[in-house]
């Protein structure tokens, strides 16, 4: 059985992890991954999915003809961004396990699933292996919403299901069921006014906004439903009645009924406060991401579990309420799963992913690519 190169594939994410490229700035990272696509003559293009958001970097997308089948191609994805950047890293490695040295990320969400897709493509054309037809795709601006995914034009994806390397759980676990979600955004506006001499003629928007927001239910709001305000805006100077104030958050819940009731009873709740001071209100509902449900019953998943159990790793589908490109994915139409790669405290100065993971990770995505050494 051919087995992954555990040093190049370490080294291999070690350049990506240090390479800076936070959303909207991750031409570095591209240009990495390219320089390495070139090396495998392995023939890519870009899209123009980052100028939707002021980004220098698009969408890369390769495909890789089958040496096994003619059929559909298997979709691989992972994402170019980090939330923080990582100029400057200092990875420490102790007991096999990778780290920052604590003053930065270490990034490894998700330059581990770029390291383990690109070290698989390696891995295939080094020693010539049967595998299926491929399509990769490495997004941009994922972390601040799957921005480039949302850009991606899926009429020119042939592949009807795939595996995206995202997720921050151990290799066996994969996302099964996720939420859907709205981004909340709340504009108060009320009347300035000097707070000591003319305080009667202002209209504070703040007191609106926060009187609307008290009774706002934020937290687990039931078995399904999570909600919270993650922001608040407003004012000018302490002795200035503030004329606006405005407010973010968001709602997740697998019930579309449950978040289509909480943004209106806050809509109505705002107008009516609102009209009670004498200032108005404004309160948009936009959907974030759409969630799904991958049944045990789908090929894709199928695929992964006799995988998993061929490894002799033990495996479970999460109800996952976290977002990534798998949702956008699937709701092109693409059944497409995101798996564990071991990624542990991700976006934080403490993660940290352990190097057996990382050859498990890509050892798996060999055996569902097809890798094999038959002729």
């Amino acid at each position: 059985m051919m087995h992954i190169d555990r040093d190049r594939l370490v080294e291999r994410f070690l350049t990506l992890a240090q390479t800076d490229g936070i959303t909207g700035d991750e031409r570095r990272v591209a240009d990495t991954i390219q320089a390495g696509l070139q090396t495998l003559g392995v023939p890519y293009e870009e899209d123009d999915a980052g100028a939707s958001f002021d980004g220098n970097t698009g969408n890369i997308i390769a495909r890789i003809p089958g040496t096994r089948s003619a059929g559909a191609p298997l979709l691989l994805m992972a994402h170019m961004d980090t939330v923080e950047p990582t100029a400057g890293l200092a990875p420490v490695i102790t007991d096999g396990v990778i780290r920052s040295d604590g003053t930065t990320i270490l990034g490894a969400d998700d330059r581990a699933g770029i390291s383990i897709i690109m070290e698989v493509l390696a891995t295939l054309a080094e020693n010539r292996l049967r595998h299926r037809p491929l399509e990769i795709v490495f997004s941009v601006g994922e972390e601040q919403g799957m921005l480039g995914s949302l850009q991606l034009d899926f009429s020119r994806l042939a592949a009807r299901e795939g595996y995206i390397l995202d997720c921050s759980r151990p290799p066996g676990k994969y996302v099964a069921v996720t939420p859907t979600a709205v981004d909340l955004g709340l504009t108060f506006t009320g009347r300035a006014s000097h707070s000591g001499v003319a305080i009667e003629n202002g209209i504070n928007a703040l007191s609106m906004a926060l009187e609307v927001l008290r009774d706002f239910p934020v937290g687990q709001v039931d078995d399904e439903t999570t909600a919270n305000i993650g922001t608040i805006k407003g004012g000018t100077q302490v002795n200035v009645v503030p004329e606006s104030v405005s407010a973010t958050g968001e709602i997740r819940s697998f019930n579309t009924r449950v978040i289509e009731r909480m943004c209106s009873d806050l809509k109505a709740a705002a107008e009516t406060t609102a009209r009670r001071f004498g200032g108005s209100a404004e309160v948009r509902c936009l959907e974030a991401f759409k969630g799904f449900s991958l049944t045990g019953d789908l090929p894709v998943i199928q695929t992964l579990v006799s995988v998993y159990e061929a490894m002799g790793i033990s495996h479970e589908g999460l109800v996952y309420y976290g977002g990534s490109d798998a949702n956008v994915v699937n709701r092109h139409g693409i059944q497409a799963v995101n798996i564990g790669v071991g990624v542990r405290n991700p976006h934080s100065h403490n993660e940290e992913i352990a190097i057996d993971d990382l050859v498990t990770t890509a050892e798996l995505l060999l055996h569902l690519t097809g890798g094999t050494n038959g002729q």
